[in-house]
């Protein structure tokens, strides 16, 4: 299945370039690889080849098909902060005794990759009207498909394919639905995907308000958050959240100063309510995973929820001897396992949280080289964000926002493979939306522009059509 698929995909794209552009290969390809499940794979070693590693490849292939209709915007220093993440965690790979180039390939796969495709599919500004379309559609599919499974309670895809499903969504009901995750191979991944792609549909939903575009994309954010609803998973909906505040923080400015009173206020209620928060996540997860543990002579309530935060008492002797370098990949030697209370040891082989096992795994300069990423794209946003012009600012706005939700929510969360692709690749959308907006247009001030613009004219019929 996987060689057909892969093979389909390259010749597709290699068909697409050779008589229309690379772009528009590349354009095919994500499509493609946002549908095929993410568990399809190819092992090869350590690495699984998916197709989005395929999609990735062939995308750089099909510049070679037609380099001069190919023309590249410019390099940011934000550029070279995949290519640092991955170094680093290939240096702690090899000074811990597990080097071997599939290794190298796995990282180029989770880090590279996805970030790589973005900036070869967004180049400039039009790249983005052009694309914004297929990536709704794609979203909004993925989002009924989320509907049905949880309302249906049956994942068509999975039975479809023979693909046994996660135990949190076969058996992890919540509030008496299933807890969707298409073809995702787990909840919370499938959410945070599907969150991370809001940014195309809002985009979309925006300009067809201001006569873009058909009107039932104005229906499209509701659909998308219903299908994000639909995992039962609080991280995705925070994601979803986050892009919506970050939208509206940007265009109201007046809401600023209420919206910056409303987090402190509700950060310190969580903080000094802790114990009633746990317990109100508590019940609506199933009660059979919450029980009584030991840790280090001390008894703990555990539960799903209560698992993030006990990581740090668990893990608290290898976290005081990670060092500089860390244990190359946290789980995968003895002495790992030597260093948790045996019976411990397959409770918390999940390290729910990206900054922690990153840690684990690449010590202090590989979480640095981590967070530089999107500490980077957050600056560059605030330098130039004065030089972009509707409809992209609206988009990288967007983008930003669900960037900058998920590095809160990976504190629960480790960055799997299927969402850290969509991750990279909205922070790559970005800097290449900036980078073409920096060699467009002269930097000029100015306020944020307010979403109550002036209705755009529709496109000429004479002229090429570049509405979404």
């Amino acid at each position: 299945m996987f060689h057909f698929i892969a093979l389909s995909v390259a010749v597709l794209m290699l068909f697409v370039a050779r008589f229309y552009s690379p772009r528009h290969a590349a354009r095919v390809g994500w499509g493609i690889a946002f549908l095929v499940p993410t568990w399809l794979a190819l092992s090869v070693g350590a690495a699984d080849v998916t197709v989005r590693c395929v999609v990735a490849l062939m995308a750089v292939a099909v510049v070679v098909v037609k380099p001069r209709q190919f023309v590249f915007a410019g390099f940011s220093w934000i550029d070279l902060l995949p290519v640092v993440i991955v170094m680093t965690a290939a240096i702690s790979t090899t000074l811990n005794d597990h080097f071997s180039p599939t290794v190298i390939l796995s990282l180029l796969a989770q880090w590279m990759f996805p970030y790589m495709l973005a900036r070869l599919i967004l180049v400039q500004d039009q790249d983005a009207i052009d694309f914004v379309p297929l990536a709704a559609t794609v979203a909004l599919l993925l989002a009924g498909a989320m509907i049905f499974e949880s309302v249906a309670d049956y994942n068509l895809f999975n039975t479809l394919l023979g693909h046994e499903g996660s135990s949190q969504g076969d058996s992890g009901h919540r509030l008496g639905l299933k807890r969707a995750e298409a073809w995702f191979g787990h909840p919370i991944y499938a959410g945070l995907v599907l969150a991370l792609a809001s940014p195309w549909v809002f985009t979309q939903a925006y300009q067809s308000f201001w006569g873009r575009g058909s009107k039932f994309w104005l229906v499209g954010p509701v659909i998308l958050a219903m299908g994000t609803v639909a995992t039962l998973s609080r991280g995705p909906c925070m994601v979803l959240g986050g892009v919506i505040l970050g939208l509206v923080w940007y265009y109201f400015p007046p809401i600023r100063l209420f919206s910056l009173f409303a987090c402190v206020l509700v950060i310190a209620t969580s903080i000094v309510m802790l114990p009633t928060i746990l317990k109100m996540a508590d019940s609506i997860e199933n009660q059979d995973g919450i029980r009584e543990i030991k840790i280090e002579d001390e008894t703990y309530t555990y539960s799903g929820t209560r698992h993030r935060y006990l990581l740090f008492t668990v893990y608290k002797k290898p976290l005081s001897q990670v060092g500089w370098i860390g244990y190359g990949n946290w789980g995968t030697l003895p002495q790992h396992e030597a260093m948790l209370e045996p019976h411990l040891r397959g409770l918390f082989l999940s390290v729910d949280n990206h900054y922690l096992l990153h840690y684990l795994n690449t010590g202090v300069v590989g979480s640095i080289a981590f967070l530089l990423l999107p500490i980077g794209v957050f600056m560059a946003f605030l330098r130039q964000h004065t030089m972009l012009t509707q409809p992209t600012e609206f988009l990288t706005v967007a983008l930003l926002s669900s960037v900058m939700a998920t590095t809160v929510v990976i504190i629960t969360v480790w960055m799997a493979e299927p969402y850290s692709f969509a991750f990279l690749f909205n922070a790559g959308c970005i800097v290449g939306l900036l980078v073409s907006a920096r060699r467009s247009t002269p930097m000029v001030a100015r306020k944020a522009r307010r979403l109550q613009t002036v209705r755009p004219q529709p496109a000429s019929t004479t002229n090429q059509d570049t509405s979404f």
